[in-house]
């Protein structure tokens, strides 16, 4: 499977879904982990084990995935749990969109540790002042990107599993993950 998707991931505000749109603009597969988790977490079938492991989440029986990220990214046991849950439902559904694809597939991926195995990554990286800029433009509140960036691995670990391209700025970013393509993909 590994000749057939890329995973391409970062720290949180790094620029993940910038770089997939210009690999998607360039003509490559691309799939986003991210919408694939998240029907799958609100999901019918999901509701039992939410009412169960996260009874706080269900609100006028709708599923609030704010709520689950203010638990999960307070408390890793709880992370770990709903990671157990959905990484094997994720993977499922992962596999059969990359084997429907003729050519290569890159995926963006938030939190990579438990498919690194699989897969080739490229890794998107920027200071965690600029990340943090990115994401109070996003209109995010301040204690929820420090309890993000925190359940995070630190920068060392993000630097180590794959190869690197920077974003600083936009056009430089395109201008790497081009050089990524013509150099990984020959």
């Amino acid at each position: 499977m590994e000749n057939k998707a890329i995973i391409v991931t970062g720290p949180i505000g790094s620029g993940k879904s910038t770089a997939l749109s210009i690999i998607k603009k360039l003509g490559f597969n691309t799939v986003d982990l991210d919408e694939i988790s998240e029907a799958i977490l609100t999901s019918d079938k999901s509701k039992e084990f939410l009412l169960k492991n996260f009874p706080t989440s269900i609100v006028n029986s709708e599923i609030s995935k704010k709520i689950i990220a203010e638990i999960v990214f307070k408390d890793r046991s709880q992370l770990e749990k709903l990671e157990n849950f959905l990484h094997p439902k994720i993977m499922k559904n992962l596999n059969e969109i990359i084997k429907k694809n003729n050519d290569i597939t890159f995926i963006e991926v938030s939190a990579p540790k438990n498919i690194l195995k699989d897969f080739k990554t490229l890794v998107i990286w920027s200071s965690q002042d600029d990340r943090v800029e990115r994401l109070k433009n996003r209109n995010m509140e301040i204690d929820d990107i420090r309890n993000r960036i925190n359940s995070q691995p630190n920068d060392g670990w993000w630097l180590s599993i794959g190869t690197v391209v920077k974003n600083n700025n936009l056009d430089q970013l395109e201008d790497e993950i081009k050089k990524y393509l013509d150099s990984h993909l020959k």
